[in-house]
């Protein structure tokens, strides 16, 4: 299914870990443009939903594409939501902005890159080696459900930890500025 926040699993249980090294929106931005090519296919009914942007070649494309427009898309969504947590007196969430450039080009071709892996995982129409090799080394090393299943858990561990990693960063400064 195109445009699945389930990918996020790869990105958030890496967050915590990565902090500001990461951006999560340039990740979000990068799964949206990799859908991009079969949501149209399934638009117009193709038969091969997963074409040139589920390659290792397209997805490096597709990254640096995202590189350049993330700034423009991400940053204003950004400066949204930390005024929204601080509207609401919970300055331990807010995120520093602007995203760094080197946290833009992580969430691009981690998400572009890690998109191709779990798709590839699943679906029969990727070649993810073209044009150098049509086999598809991942193919049902993992069920369907099964990539789901952990994508969701991923999501979830990594949320709990993401949240727990700024509290006990809040808990750090204030005891710091006691």
């Amino acid at each position: 299914m195109p445009f699945t926040p389930l990918h996020m699993g790869a990105a958030l249980i890496v967050k915590p870990a990565a902090k500001r090294h990461l951006s999560l929106l340039t990740f979000a931005v990068a799964q949206i443009a990799m859908d991009i090519e079969p949501g149209i296919g399934m638009l117009v009914g193709a038969q091969v939903l997963h074409g040139p942007s589920h390659t290792v070649w397209g997805a490096l494309l597709i990254a640096c594409l995202v590189v350049w427009i993330a700034p423009w898309i991400c940053d204003p969504i950004l400066r949204r939501y930390n005024r929204e947590v601080r509207h609401y007196r919970q300055d331990w969430l807010v995120e520093p902005e602007p995203i760094k450039k080197a946290a833009v080009l992580a969430g691009s071709f981690f998400g572009t890159l890690s998109h191709i892996g779990l798709d590839s995982l699943m679906h029969h129409d990727i070649h993810p080696l073209a044009p150098f090799s049509s086999a598809n080394p991942l193919l049902d090393l993992v069920s369907h459900d099964g990539v789901y299943q952990l994508c969701a858990l991923f999501s979830a561990v990594g949320s709990v930890l993401w949240l727990v990693t700024k509290w006990t960063t809040k808990q750090k400064r204030d005891v710091g500025s006691v």
